[in-house]
């Protein structure tokens, strides 16, 4: 298989502002520009998220988040049994949690595309993808799937700035600089841009989906890079947010006054808990450094890794 015009490829993504959706389609352009056949697949759950969100809203999908309770989508523009050469799947992250029109879509009957096939996932975040990360890989073996290539993108600014940016952007849309002090929100324009160059790898790796188990795709190019600082407090928080969404769960369906007044203490103590939790792992980073080192070390060399073992 050497003709890109004879190769098809199915990009699958979610997108709210847009920016998921940017990012894939540069990493796409350099592709699509060689002559392969791209169908895009924009999954969409039937009842629409809001964007921007308001702040209820925003915090009543967290239990559904990690508890997997996912939204009933519409059908793709595809069937289940389509052969594709490659499939990209570009992706957020909600709450340390694949986005829940990306969880659903897994769920239904339209991820057995996957089966058999190889797979480039695109994830666009703030700081901490890698829980998210590791549900989505697992998803993917149990479907059948084939990782060959994982690229990550993050919004620009300190973790300081982008506890203040993200919410921002999420809440208001507004990307421009807050204050006149704090970058923008979202990406940076040079990182969107910048997966065009892995877009452009692909072009020359385009011959080796024909191989019977093709291998990693971006060696050497550093698709990923993992800050082993946000490690250990993703740790500490997917550890607390799973009780916290059983019992969210257990305050009924979305709108009832149970479950509306605990989304509110989640939310009031997610506020406070944060820069607590935050201040300490660094401090537990620093006491325990000789022991805690090598094991962050070794889960962010496994994070980094292009492909399943």
């Amino acid at each position: 298989m050497t003709d890109s015009a004879a190769i098809s490829i199915l990009v699958l993504y979610y997108s709210q502002s847009g920016d998921t959706e940017q990012l894939v389609r540069n990493f796409v352009e350099p592709v699509a520009s060689a002559g392969a056949n791209i169908t895009w697949a924009n999954i969409q759950p039937v009842e629409p998220y809001p964007y921007p969100w308001n702040l209820f809203r925003f915090f009543d999908v967290f239990p559904d988040c990690i508890n997997g309770d996912t939204p009933e989508i519409l059908p793709p523009s595809f069937e289940p049994d389509q052969h594709f050469d490659l499939i990209i799947l570009a992706y957020q992250v909600w709450f340390l949690a694949p986005s829940l029109p990306i969880q659903a879509f897994m769920k239904s009957p339209y991820a057995q595309v996957l089966r058999n096939t190889p797979v480039i996932t695109l994830i666009a975040c703030r700081n901490m993808w890698h829980s998210a990360s590791e549900q989505l890989q697992q998803t993917l073996i149990d479907l059948g799937g084939h990782l060959i290539g994982k690229i990550v993108v993050t919004h620009q600014g300190s973790p300081l700035a982008t506890f203040i940016t993200t919410p921002r952007l999420v809440l208001t849309g507004k990307k421009d600089s807050a204050l006149g002090v704090l970058p923008p929100g979202g990406f940076a324009e040079k990182d969107i841009k910048s997966v065009s160059q892995f877009g452009e790898q692909l072009v020359d790796y385009l011959p080796q989906l024909s191989l019977p188990q093709p291998p990693p795709l971006f060696i050497g190019m550093d698709p990923v890079q993992v800050n082993k600082r946000y490690i250990l407090p993703e740790w500490v928080g997917i550890t607390l947010y799973r009780p916290w969404a059983k019992l969210i769960s257990l305050g009924g369906p979305s709108g009832s006054p149970v479950r509306t007044l605990l989304v509110w203490l989640f939310a009031l103590q997610l506020v406070i808990a944060l820069p607590i939790v935050l201040l300490l792992c660094t401090i537990i980073r620093i006491l325990f450094h000789p022991i805690l080192n090598p094991v962050l070390e070794s889960y962010a060399l496994k994070l980094q890794k292009q492909s399943f073992d």
